[in-house]
């Protein structure tokens, strides 16, 4: 019997009132869809890594900007990096911050001067948009 089949044959995870769980039709989906979603096709592997980077600063954000004014500074990032417990594939994330800081700082202009130098979610959602789509 099919995997198929056996997602479809009555018994299996139904609820009390006989219908199938939504929850197998979402597994039935990642197991049979052999496609890669097609943002992730037409991006390259340069693309892909500053996803990865910008997706990081984005989910990390609250935990990098730890004075909580909205703008992460270098004295934050350098404090994460010399951190001996932050995994080597974060710092490389927090190294590219760093390097590139006043490039992503100077993508939106708030209105803040006393924070010119840190970086905004509104920095890194502008400075990522502009760097991929020049790599295509």
């Amino acid at each position: 019997m099919a995997l198929n089949e056996l997602f479809n044959k009555k018994g299996g995870n139904q609820n009390v009132d006989g219908t199938k769980d939504p929850k197998d039709k979402d597994l039935e989906n990642a197991w049979f869809s052999l496609s890669v979603a097609p943002e992730q096709k037409k991006l390259s592997p340069g693309q892909r890594n500053l996803e990865d980077v910008k997706s990081y600063a984005y989910e990390q954000f609250d935990k990098l900007d730890t004075n909580n004014n909205g703008f992460i500074e270098a004295s934050e990032l350098h404090a994460v990096f010399n951190d001996p417990n932050i995994p080597m594939r974060e710092k490389s994330f927090i190294m590219f911050l760093l390097s590139n800081q006043q490039d992503i700082a100077d993508s939106v202009q708030e209105g803040t001067p006393e924070y010119r130098d840190g970086i905004s979610r509104l920095d890194i959602e502008q400075y990522f948009k502009i760097v991929i789509s020049r790599m295509d």
